[in-house]
């Protein structure tokens, strides 16, 4: 199964599994992955499951949604990317290998 692995500064990395075809990333207590960080907005970017694969896509943040270093409005996700919000890092695996 499809997860995420975020790690912030401080904190131990935590796993999230892919269970919804919608994931919302935010700042906001609405979110499915809340941030902790200043630097995000409350409702940041999504990860969104469509025919099998995984894009992620910028909800017009203050600060952008970076993947792999680079700033991003919408991009397809692959095995390994890492998603950057502020100080927040967030490595996409398609499995557990």
């Amino acid at each position: 199964m499809p997860f995420l692995r975020h790690t912030a500064p401080g904190s131990p990395p935590r796993f999230i599994p892919l269970v919804k075809d919608v994931l919302v990333i935010g700042r906001g207590q609405d979110c499915d992955v809340v941030l902790e960080d200043g630097n995000a907005s409350r409702r940041h970017c999504q990860i969104r499951k469509w025919a099998g694969r995984y894009s992620i896509e910028d909800l017009q943040s203050k600060n952008g949604t970076y993947l792999n270093g680079m700033k991003v409005s919408t991009a397809e996700l692959g095995d390994g990317d890492l998603i950057a919000i502020g100080d927040q890092m967030i490595l996409f695996k398609k499995d557990e290998s």
